[in-house]
């Protein structure tokens, strides 16, 4: 027989008393804090799911952090290259009003005051801050303004390393464009080659811009046109090889190797022009180039077709520059319109994990209020069953 004892009792009431108490408090904190899983003793495999699914959804917080960051600099980044857009077109309105030939000496040098103010305001809009402590278009060399300006010479002080976000698993997007790319690297005149008029000339012969009119029969090579008073010698430098072509009364167009260029007023006999490959030029330099243009007299009649020769050339060049930031905006679009796609698809996928991590870790309401009564009812039994233990003593038997 085994004896029992009165101290045997009171010890195993009281750890049922705990017991109990500990399920209770359990089942109080799974109502109030809403979760089944409040440690992992609860739920191992569960709370191992639960870590997995929070470990996504801080990678996706830290995804939509960055799509917001980059939103915020392509949104700078395509307003100011709007605003300079908007400074070029003004450009064009201003040399096709000084080239058209009404213009005197006075007029050109006001216009060439007007372009040295827009100037300015473009040094200005290509140093625009990015709201961070650095600039938009300086690439990694953000400690000082990229753009510097000494009288109309510019000079870029960034490089040309682009920098990106990683917007999307393994999606790094570019978020700033460099200077040199946006500014710097624009190709003159039509953008496949540049025409000018030699600084010897003494006729009144005009060069324009040109075009090309079949790029299979490109060269590449650059061209001299020589005015002997009866024809035009059109010689590619790569070879020596030579084209003729006969005088007219008007306007003379030339076409060779696809390229075609038209010379109007009269050369003199032994005037030349020139048809050169385009190589890259900041619009800055060009800029630089239409003022000087525009402030240098028309002191002869060779003078003022030099002059509205270098200004359909600025001319050509402004549109190049106009079509170039076109792309760019353009391309900061597109990576807009990604950014907008990729924080809708992480809108989607933070919702879904959302919901996977509350089936994991989430508490049926219903269930753990019924558990959370049951609790009390057997933590109440274990207090009674206890008082009436404690109250029992050999001498109530005697």
């Amino acid at each position: 027989m085994q004896r029992i004892s009165t101290l045997l009792h009171y010890q195993s009431g009281e750890q049922a008393i705990m017991e109990r108490s500990r399920e209770l408090l359990a089942a109080q904190q799974r109502v109030a804090t809403g979760k089944r899983i409040t440690t992992p003793a609860d739920d191992p495999v569960g709370a191992a799911t639960g870590a997995t699914l929070r470990t996504g959804l801080a990678r996706i917080d830290q995804f939509k952090s960055n799509q917001s960051q980059a939103q915020y600099v392509l949104d700078q980044s395509e307003n100011a290259v709007a605003q300079f857009t908007d400074a070029l077109l003004s450009v064009k309105d201003k040399l096709l009003a000084a080239a058209n030939g009404t213009y005197g000496d006075a007029q050109r040098q006001m216009v060439a005051g007007d372009l040295e103010g827009i100037l300015a305001q473009m040094v200005g809009l290509a140093n625009t801050a990015d709201g961070a402590g650095g600039y938009l278009f300086a690439g990694t060399r953000e400690a000082a303004a990229p753009f510097g300006q000494s009288g109309n010479v510019v000079s870029y002080s960034g490089d040309a390393t682009a920098q990106r976000l990683e917007v999307a698993n393994n999606r790094l997007l570019q978020t700033k464009l460099t200077g040199d790319d946006v500014f710097l690297r624009m190709r003159p005149g039509n953008g496949t080659f540049t025409t000018a008029a030699a600084t010897t000339n003494t006729g009144g012969g005009i060069i324009d811009g040109g075009g090309v009119v079949d790029p299979s029969q490109i060269t590449g090579s650059g061209y001299t046109i020589d005015f002997n008073g009866t024809q035009f010698i059109v010689t590619r430098a790569s070879d020596s090889a030579q084209y003729t072509f006969t005088a007219a009364s008007g306007p003379n167009a030339l076409q060779f190797d696809g390229l075609r260029v038209t010379i109007t007023g009269q050369p003199a006999a032994g005037d030349r022009f020139t048809v050169q490959p385009a190589g890259y030029q900041s619009i800055f330099d060009t800029m630089a180039q239409a003022i000087a243009t525009l402030r240098t007299p028309a002191t002869s009649a060779a003078a003022l077709a030099r002059i509205k020769t270098q200004l359909g050339g600025a001319l050509a060049s402004v549109d190049q520059a106009i079509d170039h930031l076109s792309l760019k905006r353009a391309q900061i679009g597109a990576a807009l319109s990604e950014v907008d796609g990729y924080r809708q698809l992480h809108d989607t996928r933070s919702t879904e994990l959302q919901g996977r991590l509350s089936a994991v870790e989430d508490v049926d309401f219903a269930q753990a209020i019924s558990e959370l009564s049951r609790r009390q009812d057997t933590f109440a039994a274990a207090i009674k069953s206890y008082s009436s233990v404690s109250k029992l003593s050999l001498f109530d038997y005697l």
